[in-house]
């Protein structure tokens, strides 16, 4: 029976398309070991617009040789949660794809890079930079669909910051967009401050600043997330204002790795970061 394509049934169809291909199996060849007729559930499933139950898991662990335990937990919780209501259900038209995927994403991953150097990424965001953010991308909307969407990153970073886990988030910014004075200097002040803040409370979290005298760098093609997840099958989104770009193959997600690495050379290590986010907001005084 065809189901909704969620977040989690679509991560589920990843990982179980991920373990097909290491045991070089063609749908057929799936299908048949898993003791479907068709192909064509297979498929379904890989999708996500077929679910799988829960007593079906020690089958495809045995078929599959899904032996980990860390992994054969990330599958339970992904079976036993995708017909709980995601994000989309819960705020529907404002956290519709890509906005579900990346949520659900803050709750499953065991690790983000992030690499946003136009503007400081959300889950970084002071209060009222975000809103001066929000107002200045969503031009055309009411006060209402603005403080709607306020209300869904917030409840983002709450979900990110009090998970059981703490989701180890290493982000690196540029001079540059920390001078930018959105919301007027106090603001630009407060976002800095707000920063060095969560670098120094949250053990999970770190910083680093590109400085202006450093010249070209490693980001040049543009923002990106790079996720990891306890499976080993990790990711990378590109994300645009109604559109996300969700990246699986393993060769391309080793290429941001190794472009998320260069950025973190590229940057000042994080102690020299934090003392320079100070010195940024001391001349926004």
């Amino acid at each position: 029976m065809a189901v909704e394509p969620t977040p989690r049934r679509r991560r589920l169809g990843t990982e179980v398309r991920h373990a097909r291909h290491r045991l070089e199996w063609s749908l057929d060849e799936a299908a048949a070991n898993l003791g479907y007729n068709s192909a064509s559930t297979v498929s379904k499933i890989e999708n996500g617009t077929q679910g799988i139950k829960p007593q079906q898991l020690p089958h495809f662990f045995a078929v599959l040789g899904i032996t980990d335990p860390k992994v054969q937990d990330f599958w339970r919780e992904l079976v036993r949660n995708a017909r709980d209501p995601n994000w989309h259900q819960e705020y529907p038209g404002i956290a519709d794809d890509p906005l579900g995927d990346y949520l659900v994403n803050l709750e499953l991953a065991d690790g983000l890079f992030i690499w946003s150097p136009v503007g400081v990424h959300g889950l970084l965001q002071h209060d009222d930079y975000e809103r001066q953010v929000i107002l200045a991308g969503r031009p055309s909307k009411g006060e209402e669909d603005v403080q709607r969407f306020i209300t869904v990153r917030r409840n983002c970073r709450h979900t990110a910051f009090t998970r059981k886990t703490p989701l180890p988030i290493w982000a690196v910014l540029t001079e540059a967009q920390l001078r930018q004075e959105v919301g007027g200097r106090t603001t630009a002040r407060t976002q800095a401050l707000h920063l060095i803040d969560l670098a120094r409370a949250h053990p999970n979290i770190v910083i680093q600043v590109i400085p202006l005298s450093h010249g070209a760098h490693a980001g040049f093609d543009g923002p990106f997330m790079a996720w990891t997840f306890p499976t080993g099958h990790h990711s990378v989104t590109i994300e645009g204002m109604r559109a996300a770009l969700h990246l699986t193959d393993p060769a391309t997600v080793a290429d941001y790795r190794t472009i998320s690495d260069h950025l973190k050379t590229d940057a000042l290590p994080p102690k020299e970061s934090l003392e320079l986010l100070a010195r940024i907001a001391k001349d926004l005084t």
